[in-house]
Formats: structure tokens, sequence, C-alpha cells
């Protein structure tokens, strides 16, 4: 009787510990490519003076200061433009995605 009821709370036990393990998986980031990396892959860093006049304007708000010396890239293809500012203040990177005609994009 003690081993049958030590059976079946060994048989509980390995259970729980499966089900927790199934819960709450571990996420590898498997890819090498940091996500930072990513949205540079298939962009091509431009001018400042290559930019659309649409986004120019809107890279004039104040949330965009110091653009002017961030780096700029293109992906023609998607028309799609990236704006990286160094904050001097956090001395972080921020950066910011656009259309050609300055319409900021989201992050999806």
């Amino acid at each position: 009787m003690k081993k049958l009821v030590l059976l079946i709370a060994s048989a509980i036990f390995c259970l729980s510990a499966v089900a927790v393990q199934a819960q709450d998986p571990q996420k590898k980031d498997t890819t090498g490519v940091s996500q930072s990396q990513n949205y540079r892959q298939d962009m091509t860093v431009i001018k400042s003076s290559e930019i659309p006049t649409g986004l120019k304007a809107t890279l004039q708000d104040a949330q965009y200061k110091g653009w002017e010396t961030g780096t700029l890239y293109t992906n023609k293809a998607k028309d799609t433009y990236v704006v990286e500012i160094k904050d001097a203040a956090t001395n972080k990177t921020k950066m910011y995605r656009f259309d050609a005609s300055g319409k900021p994009l989201s992050d999806n």
C-alpha cells in the first residue's frame, strides 16, 4: 500500500513539473541578428539632402531634434525611411520610421 501511494505521489510530481515547464517556456533568439540590425538589413545610408520634402517638414518637429546629425536610411523598394537620432542627454539612440510623405510608421 505504501508503495502504491509513493508511486502515485511520484507520478503527480512528475506531471506537475511537466505542466509548469509547458506554461513557462524559455524563449531564445535563434536568429543571431538583433532587432536593431533587422530594420537596417535592406536599407542604405543616405544624406539629409536626399530625403523627401514631406519628411523634412515632419523632422522639423521638436520631437526629432538632432535629426540633422543622425543617421538616415532608406529602402527605395518600400519607400520607407529610418532616422536614428542619438540623445546626448541619455546617450541612447532613438529610431523613427517614416513613409516618403513624412508620415510616421508603426513598428509592426
